[in-house]
């Protein structure tokens, strides 16, 4: 950590006359300690949201708790250093620390009876089980609709097991380490997730009340089969959850309790933890209720939508998809179903293209299409129906939700091969999902594994079960042999617009291993190398939307940074309105408090540097860092200063092709502007200045640089293996993409320089260890003119091309970057 090595030559000697100073120095190493891992935990919470890491929502709960902790303890260390001073602070933290928190907060839980509810029971009204069971209880219940006899055990009865088994601390600290981009890790808490609920006991009660529902079908000693089935909260909403939670068929009632802890169990699979995570809902939002229904002799079986899902001309059209016995294999992407395409009008025309010998009877269709227009006609929205029909010829539904259906491109592909001239190798493919997907071919077979596709691939796959979900946000497009638009895989890929194409013959001869294609999924071709201008056309939508609105809600209270000016009337507690704000006038007012103590030997407080640039500098001495005799009344002259990397890198900073006159880019007034340059514009208060505790060989340079920071700790002695340079630079005027531009800039200079550098977001850290004395100076010049000359450069980058060429430049010498033109 940068500060361990923080004040390295101010002893306690020094402090030995004064202990109410000692304390302050003991207070302020540790608000600047919390200071740097504040800044560190903000830039970690903005990488979430900008970046594409993703954490369980336990996680950043533990994140938040850990970072609230630490802001107390600046408020505790200053209230040590100013007693007193400034009692409302506490009260500002607790009410950011409050609103966080509730928005971080999980759902109401009820771990209370109903434990079991039958479909008749079921309403619009019923909050404790999930979409699966409440629409089947409302189509039965509205429409009389054939659904088999079944009953829901309730999310109450979730909560009761969970509670009951004291799991939630273990549940919560698992899911607050896993990092769903690490195969290991997600397996690893995945398993140890699941191993919890199988070993966990299904309380008495519970369990007599899942049998005597099951007892009560039970008439003249028939022996009754079921299915168990997940019904969780949030999975057949907004998303889908298809496919990610197991399904239990010919479940008798000797082992219904133990399929039951196994839907319960499937809560917590890596692609379940992983999609849920994604779309940034937490554990307790997608509590698990369990749909238990009759088991049905299945001859035929399906999935049916009631509009088309690629091209506008389908939405008259309702879709029905066919496969012999259950339909676990339709849905699970290992079959290619039977597809009839039927219209909305009465009569409605049937149309069965890839067979002349259709499974199904006009008669047939006609009654799932009329059970579907009804249904879809009592919820108001397009529906995507599981069916079955058993041996007699009886039509169950066994499912009803929403459809996701997708919104197409424009054009055709004569007209992107007319434009660009690129080369189709294969078109005519079945759309499961639209959207355009480029990269390299990733074939899975001859041994290779999925965990080892690279980002961004083409797959290309025999089939596509569900479990293949997990792995959509590393793909650009999915091509299968088997499967179709019905599966369960295809309803997430629509979700996450990534293409999918299937029923390709040869699919894995068909195409070369690591070979360029570009993959339409709204028109089913798929195009030699990478084709720009379908790309540029496709509008995809990133499924981190919901994942981001959480987190922009929480940030509110925690990042934006209202206190600029500490001149300013509202720079206090009452003006604080996030914790950044707090962050910010806690370390303001320490280092205040700190350099404007008198020192017990020599009556000094902090002395003002009087330099060649507008650059304020106060100065600290603590052993040896300026000669006393040339001080004068107005401060310390420059040649005063004997510190040896103070003057490196002031000779950088004040190198004559550094500009400090330059006209900054597009300020709105003149304060901004003085203020965006690191120019104070009042002489006479610590206001905006900048800090430096100086000895002989040490530097802890505090620079302001208007709206960013940087901390410089520097040993430069005789011992080149105690020698040290450590930089941390973070903040800016420009937005986050630019302020994370000007980082990159940084760090490709500091690596040329020999620096290892670490970044996150808009914060970075730099370090250069045991290096020579003379050596070292050469670098703090170096580094002071890349200070310098980054002072507004947050304001002008555009891009990464354009971050190449001012790198080009700083090392042919030019150290402007922000004037216009």
């Amino acid at each position: 950590m940068l500060l361990n090595t923080l004040f390295k030559h101010w002893s306690y000697r020094i402090f030995a006359p004064g202990t109410l100073l000692r304390e302050k120095y003991e207070a302020l190493k540790r608000l600047l300690r919390y200071d740097i891992d504040c800044h560190e935990q903000m830039a970690d919470f903005q990488e979430l949201l900008h970046g594409e890491q993703y954490l369980d929502l336990a996680g950043i709960r533990l994140r938040f708790t850990r970072f609230s902790a630490e802001v107390a303890g600046m408020i505790d260390a200053l209230d040590t250093m100013a007693p007193g001073r400034f009692p409302s602070l506490k009260d500002y933290h607790r009410k950011f620390d409050f609103y966080t928190r509730f928005l971080l907060a999980p759902p109401k839980i009820d771990a209370g009876p109903p434990f079991v509810l039958s479909l008749q029971e079921v309403n619009t009204n019923s909050k404790n089980i999930g979409n699966k069971a409440r629409h089947l209880g409302i189509v039965q219940h509205n429409l009389d609709c054939p659904v088999p006899p079944g009953f829901a055990i309730t999310t109450n009865g979730y909560h009761y097991f969970i509670e009951n088994n004291d799991l939630r601390p273990q549940i919560d600290t698992l899911l607050a380490q896993v990092d769903i981009e690490s195969h290991h890790s997600l397996q690893h808490v995945s398993k140890s997730l699941m191993e919890l609920i199988r070993k966990a006991e299904v309380p008495r009660d519970l369990e007599s009340e899942i049998h005597n529902a099951v007892d009560a079908w039970q008439q003249n000693n028939r022996r009754i089969e079921v299915a168990v089935r997940s019904s969780a909260v949030n999975e057949d909403a907004e998303f889908s959850f298809a496919g990610q939670y197991d399904t239990l068929l010919h479940i008798t009632r000797d082992n219904i309790t133990s399929a039951y802890k196994e839907v319960l169990a499937s809560k917590y699979s890596p692609e379940s933890i992983s999609y849920r995570i994604r779309r940034g809902l937490g554990d307790e939002e997608t509590a698990m209720s369990v749909l238990v229904q009759e088991m049905v002799n299945a001859e035929y079986s399906g999935v049916l939508y009631t509009s088309g899902i690629i091209h506008d001309a389908d939405q008259d059209h309702l879709h029905l998809h066919v496969t012999k016995g259950l339909g676990e294999q339709l849905v699970g992407g290992a079959v290619i179903p039977e597809h009839y395409v039927i219209s909305r009008h009465t009569p409605p025309v049937i149309r069965c293209p890839e067979t002349e010998s259709p499974s199904l009877t006009d008669d047939q269709v006609c009654e799932i299409t009329r059970w579907g227009l009804a249904i879809e006609k009592l919820f108001g929205h397009l529906q995507d129906i599981e069916w079955a029909l058993d041996g007699s010829g009886q039509l169950y539904i066994l499912q009803a939700r929403q459809l996701h259906n997708a919104t197409p491109n424009e054009g055709t592909a004569a007209d992107i091969i007319e434009h660009g001239h690129h080369e189709i190798i294969l078109e005519g493919c079945e759309r499961g999902s639209s959207g355009v997907g480029s990269g390299r071919i990733y074939l899975l077979s001859n041994g290779r594994r999925l965990e080892d596709m690279p980002m961004g691939a083409v797959l290309v796959t025999d089939n596509t079960p569900a479990d293949l979900a997990g792995i959509l946000h590393r793909v650009a497009a999915v091509l299968s042999q088997k499967g179709s638009r019905a599966s369960h895989f295809a309803t997430v890929a629509r979700e996450s617009r990534i293409p999918f194409l299937t029923g390709i013959t040869d699919a894995n001869s068909r195409f070369e291993h690591d070979s360029t294609v570009t993959v339409d999924g709204s028109r089913g071709v798929v195009y030699h190398g990478k084709v720009d201008s379908l790309l540029r056309q496709d509008s995809s939508s990133s499924s981190k939307n919901t994942y981001n609105k959480t987190l922009k809600d929480v940030l509110k209270f925690i990042t934006p940074l209202e206190l600029i000016d500490p001149q300013d009337e509202n720079f206090s507690p009452e003006g604080c309105r996030s914790m950044h704000d707090i962050i910010r006038f806690c370390h303001e007012k320490a280092l205040l408090s700190m350099f404007s103590a008198g020192r017990p030997v020599t009556g000094r407080g902090a002395l003002r540097l009087i330099a060649d640039i507008s650059l304020d500098v106060f100065l600290f001495d603590v052993d040896g860092g300026l000669d006393l005799e040339k001080l004068t009344k107005q401060g310390a002259p420059l040649a005063a200063v004997t510190c040896l990397p103070f003057q490196a890198l002031w000779q950088g900073l004040s190198h004559p092709d550094v500009h400090w006159k330059q006209k900054p880019f597009d300020w709105e007034a003149y304060d901004k502007i003085e203020l965006a340059g690191g120019v104070p514009p009042r002489k006479d208060s610590f206001a905006f200045a900048s800090y430096a505790v100086i000895g002989s060989d040490y530097l802890h340079f505090n620079i302001r640089f208007g709206y960013h920071f940087t901390i410089v700790d520097v040993l430069c002695g005789e011992d080149s293996d105690k020698n040290h340079c450590m930089l941390r630079f973070a903040g800016g005027g420009g937005d986050y993409h630019q302020r994370s531009l000007r980082i990159n800039f940084l760090t490709q200079i500091l690596e040329q320089l020999d620096f290892l550098v670490e970044k996150k977001g808009d914060l970075l850290e730099a370090r250069i260890l045991k290096i020579e004395n003379v050596l070292l100076r050469r670098k703090l010049d170096m580094l002071g003119r890349l200070l310098g000359a980054t002072k507004l450069m947050d304001m002008v980058l555009r891009d990464e091309e354009m971050v190449s060429q001012c790198v080009d430049e700083f090392f042919k010498g030019n150290y402007s970057f922000s004037q216009e033109g």
